[in-house]
């Protein structure tokens, strides 16, 4: 498998922590992803924007790959939309599995800057075959096996196509509420 850094599967789950972001179940798809194949694991998190007791979930996270000395838990400060872009750019994969966030910024920017994605059907624009399941890791980790072994292909890419369509449908029904043209 190519990855971006040799021998290193990394994945970003970033954007504050906070329990319906979901972290845990999604960093434990990545640990066994990274079980299955055979590859060491750096799980990518902003580590110092914990929001609504999100410092239980980050405790968690540390734990758990204490617990799995094969793989790494990376926290990043909080940084720029510059840095940020930046840092996604770094990733083989992002993860947004959330219980309940939408249009999910920090999925778009994945998306926008070609970084395979998957995320929940919350994220109404991602095309099904890159949402999953957030009460599942193993159906997370199905979807990671997919866009992995679909890369080449470079199917990932129609979550970019449907992002563009999702904004040209919100300007259209923007311009129609407000009544102006909004380009």
């Amino acid at each position: 498998m190519k990855t971006k850094v040799p021998n290193v599967f990394s994945i970003g789950c970033l954007g504050a922590i906070r329990p319906l972001k979901n972290n845990l179940i999604q960093a434990v798809a990545a640990i066994e992803y990274g079980n299955e194949n055979d590859i060491a694991i750096e799980f990518h998190v902003n580590s110092d924007r914990l929001e609504q007791s999100g410092e239980n979930v980050y405790k968690n996270l540390v734990n758990l790959f204490a617990s799995n000395p094969d793989h790494k838990l990376i926290g990043h400060p909080w940084l720029s939309h510059k840095e940020f872009v930046d840092l996604v750019k770094q990733m083989d994969l992002g993860l947004q599995v959330s219980l309940s966030e939408t249009f999910n910024i920090v999925a778009a920017d994945f998306v926008a800057n070609d970084v395979p994605l998957i995320g929940s059907k919350d994220i109404t624009w991602l095309p099904s075959m890159f949402q999953a399941d957030p009460n599942s890791s193993q159906d997370i980790l199905s979807k990671m096996n997919f866009i992995v072994d679909t890369r080449d292909f470079g199917l990932y890419k129609l979550n970019k196509v449907y992002l563009g369509w999702y904004n040209k449908k919100s300007q259209s029904v923007w311009k129609n509420y407000l009544k102006f043209d909004v380009n």
